[in-house]
């Protein structure tokens, strides 16, 4: 049995590599099918499949990950080593066409397929003996981010776009080996309620209104959010900024995120996850509004530090709300639930974000993200009650 401390190290750089995937499909696919040559709207259309397949396979990864106690390792070693595959391939077919559409799209489909089984790899850890900062794990996952952003940046400047696959490749394997490590940390104990027969998330968790709550409101928070990462490159070149300025960009932004969740614990002790998550969906809104309104890349920083309030406080305390209400039997699942719904509202981002910059212009396009953001504010902050995440921690 390995000890805590590298127990949560672990589960942190897990994150880490994982985010870095994200990095590359979240905010430099655009530069990618950008510099192979497709249009705006092809772009959104290809990183919009992406989602929905793996919107589509992550209840099927989730329950296959649920069946065992050790499932959870396999499911995720073999998706790496499939993502991996994937980056290889796309990196060696040469400009654009039917081959790398749909291998870039399955690199997209397995990244987004395997976020609710990271999330829910902490309970996974916990059924070990170790109870696990699910926050400053989480950190470490926007610190990777946005370190390979800053890097990818300039290194795109220099040596072109696929930079992207080859930095897949690489992250695919670093996976892949953390994998390995757990598979010789032990078998995690079941519980009780792990023993007996599960009542699924459908039956359970579905049925609380403020969970109902939290997943409209995601569709419509991650509208806006994932319009401004797909489409960064977009955003920076229309106030006068390049490749370089988004990768510095990138890095402020998930540095924005790092004190919000190593202190996430510690919150917990005075806030209910429900209060936590209206507090974020409001400066969601804001922030989308700030972007709107921004002329300048100095503008873009400005309205972009609302990242520390928003997005930073919203990612544990969702993670936390639905752990709480499923109960470790279905972690995976109820993860997936809230990832498939964020990934509802990503898909929208990215298949109707390319047609209105293309058809609309940009800043028309940013004021229907800032419209939707909004709206999943209103949503958040009169659908989502404290119920079970509103006990105070001693």
């Amino acid at each position: 049995m390995k000890s805590a401390g590298s127990l949560k190290g672990a589960y942190g750089a897990l994150n880490g590599v994982y985010w870095m995937l994200c990095c590359l499909a979240y905010s430099f696919s655009s530069n990618f099918l950008l510099g192979r040559g497709y249009s705006n709207s092809r772009l959104g259309a290809i990183v919009a499949a992406g989602y929905i397949l793996g919107l589509l396979l992550q209840p099927l990864a989730a329950a296959v990950a649920d069946r065992t106690a050790r499932a959870p390792v396999a499911v995720i070693a073999c998706s790496a080593g499939a993502v991996g595959l994937a980056a290889l391939a796309v990196l060696f077919l040469p400009g654009k066409g039917p081959a790398v559409t749909a291998v870039y799209g399955l690199f997209l489909t397995l990244i987004i397929m395997l976020q609710p089984l990271v999330n829910a790899f902490a309970y996974y850890i916990e059924r070990l003996g170790t109870p696990v900062p699910f926050g400053v794990c989480r950190a470490v996952g926007s610190l990777a981010y946005g370190a390979l952003g800053a890097v990818l940046g300039g290194l795109i400047r220099r040596a072109g776009e696929n930079v992207v696959p080859a930095a897949g490749v690489l992250t695919a394997v670093l996976m892949a080996g953390l994998m390995a490590w757990f598979a010789s940390a032990g078998t995690p104990a079941a519980s009780e309620e792990q023993k007996g027969p599960a009542e699924g998330t459908s039956g359970g968790v579905l049925r609380d209104r403020g969970f109902r709550a939290l997943l409209l409101a995601s569709v419509l928070l991650y509208f806006g959010h994932s319009f401004q990462s797909g489409y960064m490159i977009q955003i920076v070149r229309g106030v006068g900024g390049d490749d370089g300025d988004m990768g510095l960009l990138t890095l402020y932004v998930a540095a924005l995120e790092l004190p919000a969740m190593f202190l996430f614990e510690r919150l917990l002790h005075r806030f209910s996850c429900g209060g936590m998550l209206r507090f974020a969906a409001v400066f969601f809104a804001v922030k989308n509004l700030l972007v709107l309104l921004a002329g300048s890349v100095g503008a873009l920083y400005g309205g972009m530090s609302f990242q520390l309030i928003a997005f930073a406080l919203f990612i544990p305390a969702s993670v936390r709300y639905a752990g709480e209400l499923s109960g470790p039997r279905d972690a995976n699942r109820a993860q997936a639930w809230v990832t498939a719904l964020c990934t509802a509202g990503s898909v929208c981002a990215s298949g109707l974000g390319g047609v209105l910059i293309d058809r609309l212009g940009l800043r028309a396009a940013l004021a229907v993200t800032a419209a939707s953001s909004c709206a999943g504010a209103l949503v958040m902050v009169l659908g989502v009650r404290r119920g079970k995440t509103g006990e105070k921690r001693a």
